[in-house]
């Protein structure tokens, strides 16, 4: 797959081209549905599949003290569309200039100029252009115009409700991991570095890895304990995460420590990624050192039974 940042090739690509527009945060079960019809296309009319996107979510310029939290970094953006069978991805910078593109412009400069586009795909509800005046109707009508057919996908549902971003991060943010994996298509994760942390895991015999996110701005889950998994060298192991902030030892800032039960070794300075699957509990205070223990201990074996006996992943 080829990845183009902020449009930069200096030459037209004359190859036909089917394009996906939109912004994919999370890349759930309707952005794939967009991406199979693209797919669909390709195949069809023997055309390269696109997707031309953000680099970061346009709100992060439009609200810059208030950006949505992203359900997907940029990294884990890229491997799943080349996963999903996407040979060029544009990565366009949203700022000053392009937020006052207006839709004819957008059409006409930054995609028909640059790009032999036969086919766009689109959901029902895209907009774009100039304070998002342009809808999925008039980019039918540029389309008739200009000699480009437009493939409107209608709302994607599960169980009756329709999927989209805000319902997900949603979701994430009430510790609902399990139903927003359904509408996800996957896992919730968070990577990040393990680095070292107080040590009292370990000390209690539940050995901790202590997930440093940085500055990122993430979706986190609802304070408290969750079945996770991580994979790693072909292998997946189960863990306990607490995510929140060990009021127990009125620590500051968020922490995300996960003790896994069958893994010896060292993690610290290593990438992880942590699959969130199910929740358990709400963080709590506790009065002792015995009684978070004596809970550690209940947690890890709830979250074996989910392991073994409901998740059946």
């Amino acid at each position: 797959m080829q990845v183009i940042f902020n449009n930069a090739n200096s030459h037209r690509l004359n190859e036909p081209v089917a394009v996906a527009l939109g912004t994919f945060d999370g890349l759930h079960k309707g952005h794939q549905a967009l991406i199979h019809c693209l797919n669909e296309i390709k195949y069809r009319y023997k055309c390269s599949a696109m997707v031309y996107t953000f680099e970061r979510h346009p709100l992060n310029f439009l609200l810059p003290d208030n950006p949505p939290p992203q359900i997907m970094n940029l990294n884990k953006k890229i491997l799943e569309f080349h996963r999903l069978g996407v040979d060029l991805l544009v990565l366009n910078n949203f700022d000053e200039n392009f937020a006052r593109t207006t839709p004819r412009d957008f059409v006409d400069k930054l995609l028909l100029y640059k790009y032999d586009i036969r086919y766009v795909v689109v959901g029902y509800n895209y907009r774009f252009g100039y304070k998002a005046e342009g809808d999925a109707q008039l980019l039918q009508k540029i389309g008739s115009e200009r000699g480009f057919s437009v493939i409107v996908l209608p709302p994607y549902k599960v169980n009756g409700e329709v999927v989209s971003s805000s319902l997900i991060r949603t979701l994430i943010q009430k510790g609902q991991v399990f139903k927003a994996a359904r509408l996800l298509g996957r896992y919730y994760s968070i990577s990040g570095k393990v680095v070292s942390g107080a040590g009292r895991g370990k000390k209690l015999g539940y050995p901790t890895a202590n997930l440093d996110i940085g500055s990122k701005n993430v979706v986190i889950p609802r304070f408290g304990v969750y079945l996770t998994k991580w994979e790693t060298g072909g292998k997946r192991l189960w863990g306990v995460t607490n995510v929140g902030t060990n009021p127990t030892f009125n620590e500051k800032g968020i922490h995300i420590e996960t003790h896994f039960w069958d893994f010896h070794g060292e993690l610290y300075g290593h990438r992880m990624r942590i699959d969130f699957v199910k929740y358990i509990r709400d963080e709590i205070r506790f009065a002792s050192v015995h009684e978070l223990t004596d809970q550690l201990e209940r947690d890890v074996h709830t979250a074996k039974n989910l392991v073994y006996n409901v998740c059946k992943v």
